[in-house]
């Protein structure tokens, strides 16, 4: 399956004040490193790089067209606005055939449908694993199916095929669970539990204080 891809361009002017006005005129600044190589400044469309990012995730590998050239690189970070949740940088890690990576793939859950029920509720725990393979064998994500998931059973990242892969190094706990299914009241409890945590009066500073002299008078 191919890599998605996303059109980029040579960015010439890589100072603070530059970055600035090419987010305001509606671009992304970013970088193309890679060990040996020097790193390549790029901006890319800000409303294409949402609709990407969007659609394929801020993980994994992906193609980017640069100046007539396809180049196979790894996301390895977004920067994004805290506010607005914008991305304002992006660093992109460049893929050699003969070199592996190590990157973080999310976990996607099948069949949870099927396994719930009235009595049971499906809990996932774990939303990605870390591991290191040939750029030819990253995954975009990992399909987990637990539609035959029974009462009171786990999923460990052990469990996974792609631990049993040798074209891969699990870095991750393989004894990590990634999903359970537990008892629906179970789920409740905990939930009223911290609803009951957040009701609980929190004393102001005043009424503090007038404790405190309160205390000091007696």
């Amino acid at each position: 399956m191919a890599a998605p891809m996303i059109k980029a361009e040579i960015r010439s002017s890589v100072n603070r004040k530059n970055a600035g006005k090419l987010r305001r005129e509606g671009y992304v600044p970013g970088v193309i490193y890679s060990r040996g190589k020097e790193t390549i400044s790029i901006q890319i469309d800000k409303n294409e790089l949402q609709r990407f990012l969007s659609k394929h995730g801020s993980s994994g590998a992906i193609d980017v067209e640069l100046e007539g050239s396809t180049v196979p690189v790894l996301i390895k970070e977004t920067q994004n606005d805290i506010i607005k949740g914008d991305v304002l940088h992006i660093d992109l890690q460049q893929l050699s055939a003969d070199t592996k990576v190590k990157l973080r793939v999310p976990i996607s859950i099948q069949g949870r449908e099927e396994a719930e029920s009235l009595d049971a509720v499906m809990q996932q725990q774990t939303m990605d694993i870390e591991l290191q393979c040939l750029p030819k064998y990253i995954p975009q994500v990992i399909r987990l199916d637990v539609s035959q998931l029974k009462f009171g059973e786990n999923i460990t990242i052990g469990d996974l095929d792609i631990a049993k892969d040798d074209n891969y190094e699990i870095l991750s706990d393989l004894g990590e669970v990634i999903v359970s299914l537990i008892a629906a009241h179970a789920v409740e409890e905990e939930e009223e539990e911290t609803d009951m945590d957040l009701d609980m009066d929190v004393p102001t500073v005043a009424e503090t204080e007038e404790k405190s002299s309160e205390d000091e008078n007696e």
